[in-house]
C-alpha cells in the first residue's frame, strides 16, 4: 500500500503557489497473494516504542514514551496502565509547550473495515487543572476528509479510563490519535491501544452505540424516542453530539418536538428486565435545552406495573449534557427502568435526550446532596474560555494540593473537590456549576463545608439564571464570599437563596498572590426551605456547644419559675388573705396558674405579681 502526502510549511508571506506533482507511478513484481497486516499488529502497549505507529508531520509537538510519573507536577499518571512498572505514551504540557499546541500519532494505513468493522480500544489518563482534549479521528485517502469518532476534554480524574470505538469505515484509512494542550498542568497519556475484529464488547453502560441495548418503545404513549447521531433537526434545541464519544459519530436517544405537539403528550421507553436486587443506584446523562422543553421522568417499575419516580427534571437545563443519579428501591421482584418524556405543548424548541444509562452496586447520595465519594454528581467545570482552571476531585492519600482528610469520612481515603493553587497567576478563576433548580416559594438552602488554609485567595458562592448568563455573565451574582487563611480545618457555611425563576449555583475560586495553600469543598447540599439559624460564639467555640449551653440555661430558668410558683401557691394557701393576682401572661394570653383558665384579653411578657413575691424587691433575670 502506497500513500502520497505533502505538507506545506510557509515561512514568509511571499505570493505564489506551491505545486506538488507525481507522475509515472508503477508497481513491479508485486506479490499476488499479499495481504495487509493483521489488526493485532496495530496493537501497542508502548513497552518497545511506538510499534507501527508514526509521529505526524503536520503537528506542533511529538508524543513521548515514558515510564513513571511525568515531568510536570500535579498532572499525568503515576505509572503505566499495563503493569504499573512499564511504559506509556504521553503529551507533555509544560513550557516551552504553549496552549493550543497539537500532537498527532498516526497508524499505518488500514484496509476498509469490512462488514463487521473492528473495535478500537485504548486506556487514557487526563488529570490536571488545565487539561486540553484527546481525540480519535479517521482519515481516508482524501487528506481533507477526517472524521471525528471519539473525544474527551478537561480533567477526567486521577485514574486510567477505558475508551472504545466501533470503526466501520469502508475506505482505506488511518487512525489518528490527537491531543491538544490546554495549559501547563494538562499532560495527556494513552496506553494499551488495541484493534480487534468485530463490534466492541458490551459493558455495564448502555451507550446505544450498537443499538438499543434491548430498550423498547412503549405502545400506550403518544410519541417515540428516536436513536440519533449528530445534532437534532430543530434549531436552538437538542444536543450536537452524543455524550459517550462527544462526536457526531456517537449515538443517543432523543424526543423531537414539533408544532403539532400537545401539552401532556408522552413518549416512554423501558429497559430490559432486571433481576431483583440488581443495582442500588441508576445513573444516566440527559440533555434538555430549548425554550419549550417539557419534563423528563425516570421511574422504577416492578413486574406488577407499580411505578416509583426516582428522578425528574423540567424545563431548559442549558446547552450541555448533565449527569443524573438516583437511589433505587430495594425491590423484591424483577423491575424495569422507564424513561418518560412529557411535552409542554406545540414548539420547535423542546427536544430532549438521554444517553449512557447504567445501574451500579455503589450507593449514590440522596437528592440534593453530594459527598464526592463516587463522582462529582451534577457539579461540573465550566468549559471553554469561561475559566482558566478546573476544580479537581481528589483525596488526601493521592494529592498534596488539598487537605489530608475529607470532611465526609475524616480520612485520607475520602474524596473532595479542590483547586490546584499552583496553576495560573493571581486572579486565576475556577468555576464549578451545579444543576438548574426550579424556584420555590420557601426558597432554597445551600449548605457546604469548605477548607481554606495557607496563602489562598477567595472562595465565592454565586447564583446565576438564564437571563444573567445570556448577558455574558457566566458567574452570576455573588451571595457569599470568604478570603484568606481560615485555618487548618473544615468549616461549614450556609446560604439562603430566594429567586422567582430557575437558577443554578456557581462556586468560584480566585487564586491569591502566592501558590501555597488549599481551597477545597465537600458535602454540598441544596434543598428547598430555609436554612436553620446557627449560633455563632464570639469566643470561637463550637456553635453546637453554645446552643447546648443556652438550651440548658433556658431549661434551668423554667424549672426555677415553676418552683417559685409552686412555693408561692403553698404559701398563699396558709394565709387568710386572698392572693391579689396569680396570673402569667404569655404571648398575648393570660393563664391563671391556680385554676388553669386562660384570658386572651391581655398582652405582655411573662409576669408574676402577688403579695408574697414582690419583683421590685428582688431582681429576676430572664434567660
Amino acid at each position: 500500500m502506497v500513500w502520497f502526502s505533502a505538507v506545506t510549511q510557509v515561512h514568509s508571506r511571499q505570493s505564489g503557489e506551491c505545486v506538488y506533482a507525481v507522475d509515472d507511478v508503477s508497481f513491479v513484481n508485486c506479490e499476488q497473494d499479499f495481504l495487509p497486516p493483521a489488526l493485532t499488529n496495530y496493537s501497542c502497549n508502548f513497552e518497545e516504542g511506538l510499534c507501527i505507529w508514526k509521529q505526524a508531520a503536520d503537528d506542533d509537538l511529538d508524543w513521548s514514551v515514558r515510564s513513571g510519573p511525568t515531568e510536570t507536577p500535579n498532572t499525568g499518571p503515576p505509572a503505566d496502565h499495563t503493569s504499573g512498572t512499564g511504559s506509556y505514551l504521553y503529551m507533555e504540557s509544560s513550557p516551552p509547550t504553549v496552549k493550543g499546541s497539537v500532537a498527532r500519532l498516526k497508524s499505518s494505513p488500514l484496509p476498509p473495515a469490512g462488514e463487521e468493522g473492528y473495535c478500537l480500544s485504548f486506556w487514557y489518563h487526563m488529570s490536571g487543572a488545565t487539561v486540553g482534549s484527546l481525540r480519535i479521528l479517521l482519515q481516508s485517502t482524501d487528506p481533507w476528509n477526517r472524521t471525528l469518532v471519539w473525544q474527551k476534554s478537561g480533567d477526567q480524574g486521577e485514574e486510567w479510563l477505558l475508551a472504545r470505538s466501533h470503526v466501520t469505515l469502508q475506505d482505506v484509512h488511518q487512525v489518528i490519535l490527537e491531543a491538544t494542550v490546554g495549559g501547563e498542568a494538562g499532560d495527556v497519556a494513552v496506553d494499551d491501544l488495541a484493534l480487534a475484529s468485530g463490534p466492541c464488547p458490551t459493558s455495564d453502560v448502555c451507550d446505544f452505540e450498537e443499538g438499543s441495548c434491548n430498550w423498547q418503545q412503549e405502545t400506550e404513549d403518544d410519541a417515540d424516542w428516536i436513536r440519533q447521531s449528530g445534532p437534532t433537526f430543530n434549531p436552538n434545541t437538542g444536543p450536537d453530539s452524543d455524550h459517550t464519544t462527544e462526536s457526531p459519530a456517537g449515538h443517543y436517544y432523543y424526543l423531537p418536538s414539533s408544532g403539532a405537539d400537545r401539552a401532556g403528550d408522552t413518549a416512554v421507553m423501558s429497559s430490559p428486565l432486571y433481576g431483583e436486587g440488581k443495582g442500588v443506584c441508576v445513573q444516566l446523562w440527559y440533555h434538555m435545552f430549548g425554550a419549550g422543553v417539557g419534563t423528563l421522568n425516570v421511574y422504577q417499575r416492578s413486574e406488577n406495573k407499580q411505578r416509583h419516580l426516582v428522578f425528574s427534571r423540567t424545563g431548559d437545563q442549558g446547552e450541555m449534557w448533565r449527569f443524573a443519579q438516583a437511589p433505587l428501591l430495594p425491590d423484591t421482584q424483577p423491575f424495569r427502568l422507564v424513561v418518560e418524556g412529557v411535552k409542554s405543548g406545540p414548539t420547535l424548541e423542546g427536544d430532549m435526550a438521554f444517553d449512557d444509562v447504567r445501574l451500579t452496586d455503589t450507593e449514590c447520595p440522596p437528592a440534593g446532596h453530594c459527598d464526592f465519594e463516587s463522582n462529582m454528581c451534577g457539579w461540573r467545570n465550566l468549559a471553554g474560555d469561561v475559566d482558566q482552571a478546573d476544580w479537581l476531585r481528589g483525596r488526601g492519600a493521592s494529592t498534596t494540593l488539598g487537605p489530608s482528610v475529607d470532611h465526609t469520612t475524616n480520612s485520607s481515603q475520602g474524596y473532595y473537590l479542590y483547586v490546584d493553587n499552583s496553576v495560573g497567576e493571581w486572579g486565576t478563576r475556577s468555576l464549578l456549576s451545579g444543576d438548574v433548580l426550579q424556584p420555590s416559594t420557601r426558597g432554597h438552602c445551600l449548605r457546604f463545608w469548605y477548607y481554606m488554609f495557607g496563602d489562598v485567595g477567595t472562595l465565592r458562592v454565586s447564583v446565576n439564571d438564564r437571563q444573567t448568563s445570556a448577558s455574558g455573565n457566566k458567574e452570576g451574582l455573588p451571595k457569599w464570599t470568604e478570603s484568606g487563611n481560615n485555618g487548618n480545618k473544615w468549616k461549614e457555611a450556609s446560604v439562603f437563596i430566594t429567586l422567582d425563576q430557575p437558577f443554578w449555583v456557581v462556586f468560584v475560586s480566585l487564586r491569591g498572590k502566592e501558590s501555597a495553600g488549599y481551597i477545597a469543598l465537600d458535602d454540598v447540599t441544596i434543598l428547598p426551605g430555609p436554612c436553620h439559624s446557627e449560633v455563632v460564639s464570639p469566643s470561637g467555640q463550637d456553635p453546637k456547644f453554645v446552643v447546648l449551653i443556652v438550651g440548658l440555661t433556658l431549661l434551668a430558668g423554667l424549672v426555677i419559675v415553676v418552683c417559685l410558683v409552686v412555693v408561692n401557691r403553698k404559701c398563699s394557701s396558709r394565709r387568710s388573705g386572698a392572693v391579689a393576682s396569680d396570673r402569667v401572661t404569655v404571648s398575648g394570653s393570660v393563664i391563671d396558674l391556680f385554676s388553669g383558665s386562660r384570658d386572651d384579653t391581655e398582652t405582655g411578657v411573662v409576669s408574676f405579681s402577688n403579695s408574697l413575691y414582690d419583683p421590685s424587691a428582688r431582681g429576676m433575670s430572664s434567660a
